[in-house]
């Protein structure tokens, strides 16, 4: 049961991994720890994607920061919060948040996010039926099709029996 399990949330994260393009060792890591008050900051639209390609789509983009969730015990549930910016001089429209797996879930206002604010949102991590080392995905998709990708990465461990 644990390997079919195992699978599955392998499957879910390669196919969330696919449906951005890229893999988790391509990825620029932001570690600022959630333990410690300092949430990241995701910053959209990315700086790479202002153009328009010679088909005349939007350039495609990603970006990559991971939020260090430490060990869990088997069971619990985790949460957090990080920003998402938006740097840009008109409304950011996010059309989908995608998890890696049913695990992980997401939670933000849908409303667009006007030119030069930040909204903040939740994520969180159930860790039953979970164990060893955990790399879980949150992918931001936005209206011009950029991707912003946080990690989630934690060590779930199985409690001493009391």
């Amino acid at each position: 049961m644990r390997k079919s399990i195992f699978r599955i949330c392998v499957l879910c994260l390669t196919g969330s991994l696919a449906a951005c393009g890229a893999s988790p060792s391509a990825s620029d890591s932001n570690s600022d720890s959630v333990a410690e008050g300092n949430l990241i900051t995701v910053t959209l639209p990315l700086a790479d994607s202002t153009g328009i390609d010679a088909r005349g789509d939007y350039v495609s983009a990603r970006s990559y920061d991971t939020i260090p969730m430490g060990r869990i015990a088997e069971g619990d549930v985790v949460e957090g919060k990080f920003r998402v910016a938006n740097v840009s001089d008109k409304p950011l429209v996010i059309v989908q948040v995608i998890t890696g797996c049913g695990c992980t879930t997401a939670d933000y206002d849908p409303a667009p996010i006007p030119a030069g604010d930040t909204i903040v949102m939740t994520w969180r991590f159930d860790s039953r039926g979970r164990y060893g080392q955990q790399f879980k995905s949150i992918e931001i998709i936005t209206a011009e099709r950029q991707c912003a990708t946080v990690y989630l990465d934690g060590e779930v461990y199985m409690p001493a029996n009391e």
